[in-house]
């Protein structure tokens, strides 16, 4: 029995028992966005070179009603002392414009605004005002655009999401509010050159397409680089630092080098021959990719893209069976 002095504690207790559920959704919000612009994804941040980026919007919606991204006014602030955009369709009458993706919104994509202009809060923005005609987009994370950029001196790109003139809307016209935003420290320096030769095994003549990239210690891409023919390449990354290079083609087990010190203007790393096999690409020759090359074992018409023809001469034969079947139980990545 409860005696009458604790009743009323008892009864405040039981109120805010009932109570915390709803305190607790009160100050969770139901969605979360974010403004997003990647790390490098092709090229690098050299004076006189180019990189790209990709900016990319994001909501999650965990309860209902449901939030939706109708449009939205992005401006990136950049340094136009050190950077500059790559004009995407190379029309001056155009203006500098970037290149627009329908990843993130469905529909026709309706564009307002492609420029670089001034950011109402100051300094130099890439703009961006897009809309589109589907549905309001709940749950997705996909790009918008992709920014090309050219390193025109050594220096930070001091890259950022311009607030408070970057809007998300909804289809009543009404503010989404931007939960956070990323986007990757880029600095410009001085360009050097790894160089070296990827050949294919069981290739008879033509390596190119192999692509390699160099990695920055804490893992972002600082260069890319496709081979020619003859399985050479030239990769520029910026002087003074030390990489991690990989060599990758659909099929094959990776190569890597790694402590690539780039103090210099150019590095060689000489030639290495990635082994084939890896046909789903698991970095592993195994039961899997011999099981693969087996069910489409005698058919023909492949481009290279197809990784179980290997030697990429147009037809699953005895020459890739051999070759996966050599290199069963290896992994890679391969030292270089």
């Amino acid at each position: 029995m409860i005696k009458k002095r604790w009743l009323p504690l008892v009864v405040v207790l039981t109120i805010l028992v009932g109570l915390l559920p709803q305190m607790v959704a009160a100050q969770s919000p139901n969605y979360y966005t974010s403004v997003i612009l990647s790390d490098i994804t092709s090229g690098a941040p050299v004076v006189g070179g180019t990189f790209t980026t990709d900016l990319s919007l994001s909501i999650v919606n965990n309860a209902t009603p449901q939030l939706g991204v109708m449009g939205a006014d992005v401006w990136i602030r950049f340094d136009p002392a050190v950077l500059a955009v790559d004009d995407a369709d190379d029309n001056p009458a155009n203006g500098i414009q970037v290149s627009i993706s329908t990843e993130f919104f469905g529909g026709s994509v309706f564009v307002a605004a492609n420029e670089v202009a001034a950011c109402p809060s100051g300094g130099t923005c890439v703009h961006l005002a897009l809309s589109h005609s589907g549905a309001p987009i709940t749950n997705r994370t996909g790009k918008i655009a992709t920014i090309t950029w050219a390193g025109l001196a050594a220096g930070d790109g001091a890259l950022e999401v311009a607030l408070p003139e970057t809007v998300l809307a909804d289809e009543n016209g009404a503010d989404v509010p931007i939960n956070s935003t990323t986007v990757p420290a880029i600095a410009v320096m001085e360009p050097g050159t790894i160089s070296g030769q990827v050949l294919r095994q069981g290739t008879r003549t033509d390596h190119a397409g192999t692509e390699v990239v160099a990695y920055n210690a804490g893992g972002g891409v600082v260069g890319t680089a496709t081979t020619q023919a003859d399985g050479s390449f030239d990769l520029i990354v910026p002087i003074g630092g030390s990489y991690l290079v990989q060599a990758a083609y659909n099929g094959y087990l990776k190569a890597q080098k790694s402590s690539v010190y780039v103090v210099g203007a150019a590095v060689d790393l000489g030639t290495t021959t990635i082994l084939g096999g890896d046909v789903n690409n698991d970095n592993n020759v195994n039961i899997l990719d011999i099981v693969t090359i087996i069910s489409r074992y005698g058919t023909t018409g492949w481009t290279s893209a197809e990784p179980t023809d290997i030697n990429d001469d147009g037809e699953v034969n005895i020459f890739d069976l051999t070759i996966a079947a050599g290199n069963f139980g290896r992994y890679g990545p391969l030292a270089w």
